[in-house]
């Protein structure tokens, strides 16, 4: 219904609508009189209006049914609203980007997330439908190597949000209004849950480990490793000739060091990265997901004496040695 109908029909200007339908004809005006005649009640005004009809009928426009009109409108698009998510970092954040229209505008949240730690780091803006259309297309061709960035579903971003905010002890300001429109009931469940499961020999997955720049990032924090360090190095007089790496005494020393360092809770978090990057790589195409899924299985299933946690633990500790003997090799300096 044109704008300027309204005012027609509130003043009940039925002569206005016969001059229209004998100037200007139209399937919409048929429509609209069909509408107007069903609704009005008194005899004068559906006998006005069976007349515009009547005109627009010899004009060879008839008035559809009202579910064939409804069918034929224009529907309006949805609100805009994109999510976006890049794999872990060395010690488990990744970072969701989330945006939904409202009234003309887009709002966007961009948390960092961890596994443990729930939301880390927060930050909001807000932009117009224009610039939004422009982000998402630099959303989408971001390649933040060495991370896996992939567009993911709506609600596995805002499941995942929930679930950060529900565990953070404290929480960045700019997350009060993103709360409210967080899903209460948040399905637990991950999406490659329904992935199916290939046979991965022990040799691809420790490839993949050693050389897959996404996972190699992944270490174990300093203040869990401080212990081992120290049981490792001991005297730096004695460290090379008593424990070098691959002896007996370092391998007795790891073994025992897993078991403390990949508790319950660093097994969950861990095995999320893997299973992250899995489903990332996969909404990219990317070939890696079955060597990621069977770490992630494995990992479950072994938990320290995994191949991943004996991988994570060994390179940790040898990055962390090498920097405390770099350390101290400039203080004697």
């Amino acid at each position: 219904m044109r704008r300027e109908w309204s005012n027609w029909i509130r003043t009940r200007q039925w002569l206005e609508f016969e001059r229209l339908a004998k100037l200007d004809p139209s399937q919409g005006l048929a429509d609209t009189i069909a509408e107007l005649e069903l609704g009005f009640p008194d005899r004068t005004d559906k006998r006005a209006l069976r007349k515009v009809l009547y005109l627009l009928s010899q004009a060879g426009f008839e008035p559809r049914e009202i579910e064939e009109f409804a069918a034929g409108m224009d529907v309006p698009p949805a609100p805009m609203e994109a999510a976006f998510m890049v794999s872990s970092d060395g010690l488990g954040d990744s970072v969701i980007t989330y945006g939904k229209e409202d009234r003309g505008r887009v709002g966007w949240i961009v948390a960092h997330v961890n596994f443990r730690k729930g939301v880390t780091r927060a930050v909001e803006d807000a932009t117009t439908i224009d610039e939004a259309n422009t982000k998402l297309i630099r959303l989408r061709n971001l390649k933040p190597t060495p991370y896996v960035s992939a567009e993911v579903p709506p609600g596995f971003a805002l499941a995942r949000l929930s679930r950060a905010v529900d565990i953070s002890k404290t929480l960045p300001p700019v997350m009060a209004y993103w709360r409210s429109i967080l899903p209460k009931d948040a399905p637990t469940t991950h999406p490659t849950d329904t992935m199916a499961r290939q046979n991965v020999n022990q040799e691809a997955m420790i490839q993949y480990l050693k050389e897959e720049n996404a996972a190699q990032i992944w270490r174990l924090e300093l203040g869990m490793l401080a212990p081992t360090l120290t049981e490792l190095i001991g005297d730096a007089d004695t460290a090379d000739s008593e424990r070098p790496p691959g002896s007996a005494k370092w391998n007795e020393i790891m073994e025992t060091a897993r078991q403390s360092l990949f508790m319950d809770t660093i097994v969950l978090d861990h095995r999320m990265r893997l299973l992250d990057l899995a489903y990332l790589s996969h909404l990219n195409g990317i070939s890696d997901c079955a060597v990621l899924l069977s770490l992630a299985d494995d990992l479950h299933e072994k938990g320290p004496d995994s191949l991943y946690a004996t991988e994570v633990t060994n390179r940790s500790l040898a990055i962390f040695i090498n920097a405390l003997r770099a350390a101290n090799s400039k203080e004697r300096q």
